[in-house]
């Protein structure tokens, strides 16, 4: 299964959007959809690693569920483990 499979089966939409250059990117759940938004104004290797950042959002079922904080270090200790990695946006 390619990764675009992977997203389609799973309703996970990703697009580039401009945001401020305080924002890296973001996920949200609408309508039966997730939904990545990435910015396009940061390098690649950064739009990869905020992708990966928002998927763990997502796999992990952070969206509205956890309070200030908790989420955040969540992904921040599951990323600095490396298991999960993604090689390509």
């Amino acid at each position: 299964m390619t990764f675009d499979d992977y997203c389609a089966i799973h309703n996970i939409n990703v697009i580039y959007f401009n945001f401020t250059c305080r924002i890296r990117g973001l996920c949200t759940f609408r309508d039966g959809d997730y939904l990545i938004a990435i910015n396009p104004r940061f390098a690649s290797e950064s739009q990869r690693k905020t992708f990966e950042h928002e998927l763990i959002h997502i796999l992990e079922s952070h969206l509205g569920s956890c309070t200030s904080g908790e989420c955040e270090a969540a992904v921040t200790s599951l990323l600095n483990d490396e298991k999960f990695v993604v090689h390509s946006l």
